[in-house]
């Protein structure tokens, strides 16, 4: 059984052929030789090696260290540096690329199999790794609920796509980002919210009905929750904040409670309006005025179809179907519908 997938990037054809059948009596696979960066990349997408034993000096436009440095990026392939050059120009410059072993020709047989080795541990190791960070990755993006995960000192490591929806950041710009700088409260605000800029003492707890601003304009309502995130010893890891929309749980609060209230119809967050018995609209709260910058006088008393026929095209092309959209209705039975 195999050790191992290994390519080979060697331009001297017999120093290449010794390679070959070196690593193949220490059980490995060779898979592939290239001369260059462009028979390297081309071998990598046809046999996808675990490893590649690179040569820093070959001819092509790129040389090894820029190749390996390709591989890395493109194909998550690691690199072992075969070369007869150790000077400090020479080092600091692979040291860039990270490769999994640096060994100075001529080296022992020995070297060689314990490089390998550590090379070719460490690399399924990471592919272990980052599967499961894919998994945990995939399983956050299918939650409802926005996630969004925080360094002790609030700065933002992940987010997923419901967070991203009700936020309006996009997850790449907001990684490593102060959480106060990506949640920001809306003017809309009216109960406390907790102070995410100050982390000499960290909030946890659950706030309800936050006025989320997104990004680019116009603002959610959001339950918030924040606990603290901790590693399978106990130690604390940072934070972990969670979104959920709250418009329609509000919404239902503010029609229940304003059947019996007054003061909870008019100071609702969201629009609202109160049909009578034939439908005519007897009462509309602060919200909806302020969303649709009709007068009042302009829409009490009459019904939803008097308002699409009105020959103002302000209210029957524009405020009619803003209404339907946006507003809450009680009727006289007590009922409320939402859109």
């Amino acid at each position: 059984m195999s050790k191992g997938k290994l390519l080979i990037v060697e331009d001297e054809p017999i120093v290449a052929m010794d390679l070959r059948e070196e690593v193949q009596e220490l059980g490995y696979e060779v898979v592939g030789v290239a001369e260059s960066a462009d028979e390297a990349l081309m071998a990598v997408q046809a046999k996808l090696p675990e490893c590649a034993l690179m040569d820093i000096r070959i001819v092509g436009s790129m040389d090894g260290i820029q190749t390996a440095r390709a591989l890395r990026h493109w194909f998550h392939v690691p690199s072992v540096f075969l070369t007869a050059h150790s000077d400090d120009t020479t080092l600091a410059r692979a040291a860039r690329v990270m490769p999994y072993g640096y060994l100075t020709k001529p080296f022992k047989t020995t070297e060689l199999n314990a490089t390998l080795r550590m090379a070719l541990d460490r690399a399924r190791a990471e592919a272990r790794e980052e599967a499961e960070r894919e998994d945990v990755t995939e399983t956050f993006n299918g939650m409802p609920e926005g996630i969004l995960t925080l360094s002790g000192k609030g700065v933002v490591r992940f987010m997923n796509y419901a967070a991203e929806s009700l936020t309006g950041w996009n997850a790449a710009a907001a990684k490593g980002k102060s959480v106060h700088e990506v949640l920001r409260w809306s003017e809309a605000q009216s109960n406390p919210v907790p102070n995410l800029g100050d982390w000499k003492s960290p909030p946890q707890g659950e706030w309800l009905g936050c006025a989320l601003a997104q990004l680019g304009g116009g603002s959610n309502f959001v339950d918030m929750t924040m606990a603290l995130l901790t590693a399978g010893d106990g130690e604390p890891r940072g934070y972990v904040l969670t979104l959920r929309d709250a418009t329609e749980r509000m919404r239902k609060q503010a029609l229940e409670e304003a059947q019996n209230e007054r003061p909870c119809f008019d100071h609702a967050p969201m629009a609202m309006m109160q049909l009578d018995a034939e439908g005519r609209i007897e009462r509309v709260n602060e919200a909806l005025l302020r969303e649709t910058g009709i007068a009042a006088e302009k829409v009490l008393g009459r019904t939803l179809t008097g308002l699409n026929l009105d020959p103002d095209p302000r209210i029957g092309r524009d405020l009619l179907p803003r209404l339907l959209k946006t507003a809450s209705f009680i009727t006289a039975a007590g009922k409320s519908a939402s859109n």
